[in-house]
Parts: C-alpha cells; sequence; structure tokens
C-alpha cells in the first residue's frame, strides 16, 4: 500500500473518529460540501492513470453521485465525456484518451473535490503564487478563450484556470497585478507522463 493511501485512510479513521452524531444548526460549517474526492498528482479520487474510460466503473468508483455519459457537442470530434454531478452540479469531467480506452484528463469544477496542494475552486493567483514565483502560464483557448492557465507549483500534470477581467488581449497573459486577483475557476488533472 502506498503512502498515499495510508494518509487518506488515516484521514477518513480520525474523521469519522471525531465526528459528532448530532447535527449543529447553527453551525457555519453546515452548508460547506464535504471534501470526500481529493485530487493530487497521481489521480482524483479513485481515479489514475490505469482507471478505464468506462461508464461503469467510473459509476462504482462514485456511488454517491450521478455518473452520466454522453458526446460533448463542443469537441469537434463530438468527443464522449462523462460527467460525475450532485443535484445537477457537475463536480468532474472525464475527458478519453485518442483510443477512448483511459483517462485522458479529467476537469475538476467543484469545491466537493479537496486538493492534497491545498488549493481549491475560488482561491485567488496572489494565494498561490509569490509574486516572481509563478509556474509556466499561457492563454486559453477554444473554451477557456479569456482565461489563463498555469501548472500547480511544483506538478507538471496538474493546470489551475483561472479567471477574471482584464483589458488584455485574450491572446496573452494579464500583467502580474492584475492576475493576481483573478479566482481559480477549475483544474485540470492529466496523467504523468
Amino acid at each position: 500500500m502506498d503512502v498515499k493511501k495510508i494518509l487518506v485512510i488515516m484521514l477518513c479513521t480520525f474523521m469519522t473518529a471525531c465526528g459528532n452524531d448530532k447535527a449543529d444548526t447553527n453551525n457555519s460549517l453546515a452548508n460547506t460540501p464535504q471534501q470526500n474526492i481529493i485530487l493530487s498528482a497521481d489521480g482524483v479520487g479513485p481515479i489514475n492513470a490505469q482507471t478505464p474510460f468506462n461508464i461503469h466503473q467510473v459509476t462504482l468508483a462514485f456511488p454517491d453521485f450521478s455518473v452520466e455519459e454522453f458526446t460533448d457537442k463542443k469537441e469537434v470530434d463530438g468527443g464522449r465525456i462523462i460527467r460525475i454531478s450532485e443535484n445537477g452540479k457537475p463536480i468532474l469531467i472525464l475527458h478519453p484518451d485518442q483510443d477512448q480506452k483511459l483517462i485522458y484528463s479529467i476537469i475538476i469544477q467543484s469545491t466537493h473535490v479537496g486538493n492534497i496542494l491545498g488549493h481549491n475552486i475560488g482561491a485567488i493567483f496572489s494565494d498561490i503564487y509569490s509574486y516572481e514565483q509563478t509556474e509556466a502560464c499561457t492563454t486559453g483557448t477554444d473554451e477557456l478563450t479569456g482565461k489563463v492557465l498555469c501548472f500547480a507549483p511544483k506538478t507538471p500534470n496538474i493546470l489551475y484556470v483561472f479567471s477574471g477581467t482584464s483589458d488584455t488581449p485574450d491572446t496573452q497573459v494579464p500583467p502580474p497585478n492584475i492576475l493576481a486577483n483573478w479566482k481559480l475557476n477549475s483544474i485540470i488533472w492529466k496523467p504523468a507522463g
């Protein structure tokens, strides 16, 4: 068993042992989504580089969520995708590799997904990157036009997608003082390698 799995099991055990059976209706965290899906360089929750792009396997991996497979009309080739959602709100969108056999990428769109790096959807750019300590960033294209994609700190297979306002053309990354206030809109995971 690898270290990551041991840490996740220990964390789950600790959270269960410290739980309170009584609901506190005055608790401000009562409406905060639980982050029971964790993003790491190795994968997203139970999904990793070896996970087949298969609706049945993904449904088994996420039994508490709605899992749907459909054709994405935005894709040039009309590619299939698998969407994992809760109450109609997308949490993860899975894209297959070219052979349609394995998962090529996962787009994380919800605060339901925790991040082992500590950066979650809604985080501010300047809270993730120090001035002059930014990873490589580029402008988005197609459905990501107007957004900026940056590698997660020291993690080359995770991209952070930021959105905000700027007078800068869509083909240019805004200057640091503007980008500093942009919010983390989504996260893209791809298998390493």
